[in-house]
């Protein structure tokens, strides 16, 4: 992305609307431009660069706000647009959507928290859409380059490159050309996880495997089971840009408005990958997979037939590794199986219930022997480092819960610690296992 600032355009012939909108993003990371008609606008964008989000008003004189976003669209065709109307004119904000291709309508009078989630969900489309470009454009450079390479038996790859030509060569080898397209994406979209969440990315691997067992396991159609590992892969893909808070709490601890914003990663997750015409197929995998089979689940608290067979695979193998990275000892896989058994029904489809103990066998790594036991260490906050596993809770001088014991330590939550610091006593000591 260039380091040019977003600007967010907001066009409506009521010059108080306009004002009330300068005042309520002043604080935001973007800059706020304004027009009081559709033809204001349009010269507007025609002047600007970086426009991440058009906002219009849908009854204005001369030129309502549905000819205006399909005009709008012929300058900035990747640019979001919405369009606020009132309850009368929801017919019409129909009609934007249809002809102005707006992605969302807002209604008058709005609610000042909505509408900021609405202009930041819709600059984070535009942002993804933006580094899509990019990323393709990457792999049109480097399929020129190995081309060049291979003429010139060039010895050297970038590791980055090589990874990428591996992988589309296997799938060169076992589906057409837009199968070939959908898993390139997937894997940049991965390593772009990875680069910014990496404990997220390791676990999204994990849950990759487990579901490609399961579904091996049912003996499921090759594109099934491909679809069903790529949604695995990016499944909380939702999570970026989420607090972190949010990211480094225990999912068990969250509540509030930061339970609030958790629930709305599988949403997110889906609008993220549906802007990809390419991965929309696992778009709705990625949407089902915190749904429960009794109904319990979220965002749409589904039961039964009505999730998607990969929503549960998603989740029961989503379950199995989280679950698994908490238990201790010898039988650590039996009472991996117990707890998913305990679930059966409930939480998951019991159906998957022999697929799911022979991907517990296969794919989970063996837990350590008595000689390599988790024996707890006692360390100075300093020497705490990625991957250890706190046993004890770390509390902040006045006795707030900063890290629960069972977490594992992420860059986040080392990061949560520094920021604490401050306020955690002196002579506190971390109690972990590795």
């Amino acid at each position: 992305m260039t380091d040019e600032s977003l600007h967010v355009l907001f066009v409506d012939d009521e010059i108080n609307i306009l004002k009330t909108m300068t005042r309520l993003f002043r604080e935001e990371p973007f800059k706020v431009l304004t027009a009081s008609s559709g033809v204001e606008g349009l010269e507007i964008l025609r002047a600007s660069s970086n426009v991440g989000l058009i906002v219009s008003d849908q009854r204005m004189p001369g030129m309502t706000g549905t000819a205006f976003l399909q005009a709008a669209s012929e300058i900035f065709p990747d640019t979001p647009r919405m369009i606020l109307t009132g309850y009368s004119d929801v017919n019409a904000a129909i009609d934007a959507i249809n002809q102005g291709g707006a992605s969302r309508f807002l209604m008058k009078p709005w609610n000042e928290n909505e509408l900021r989630l609405a202009v930041r969900d819709g600059l984070q489309r535009y942002q993804l859409i933006q580094e899509n470009k990019r990323l393709n454009e990457v792999i049109r450079l480097q399929k020129e380059e190995m081309a060049e390479w291979n003429v010139n038996l060039k010895a050297r790859v970038l590791q980055q490159t090589t990874t990428i030509r591996k992988q589309l060569e296997e799938t060169r080898q076992q589906s057409d050309r837009s199968q070939k397209k959908s898993d390139a994406m997937v894997l940049l979209l991965a390593d772009l996880l990875d680069r910014g969440h990496h404990q997220i990315s390791k676990h999204s691997r994990n849950v990759a495997a487990l579901a490609g067992s399961i579904a091996a396991t049912l003996h499921l159609p090759l594109y099934q089971a491909e679809e069903i590992r790529n949604a695995a892969l990016l499944h909380d893909i939702g999570l970026i840009g989420m607090s972190e808070r949010v990211l480094t709490k225990s999912r068990e601890l969250l509540s509030g408005d930061d339970l609030l914003e958790y629930r709305t990663h599988p949403v997110k997750g889906q609008e993220t990958i549906d802007t990809i015409e390419e991965l929309q197929g696992i778009g709705r995998l990625i949407r089902h997979h915190h749904e429960e089979f009794a109904g319990g689940g979220f965002p749409g608290g589904l039961s039964g037939e009505g999730i998607s067979l990969g929503g549960r695979i998603l989740f029961l193998a989503n379950y199995i590794d989280n679950q698994y990275t908490l238990l201790t000892g010898k039988d650590a896989k039996y009472q991996i199986t117990r707890k998913v058994a305990a679930g059966m029904g409930r939480l998951f489809d019991p159906a998957l219930a022999q697929a799911a103990n022979q991907a517990v066998m296969e794919v989970l790594a063996d837990p350590p022997t008595a000689q390599q036991s988790h024996t707890e260490q006692e360390l100075p906050l300093r020497n705490l480092e990625v991957g250890m596993i706190l046993t004890r809770d770390i509390y902040s001088n006045p006795g707030l819960l900063v890290l629960e014991r069972g977490t594992r330590l992420t860059p986040q939550s080392l990061e949560a610690i520094r920021l604490h610091q401050l306020s955690i006593p002196l002579n506190t000591k971390a109690y972990i296992r590795k």
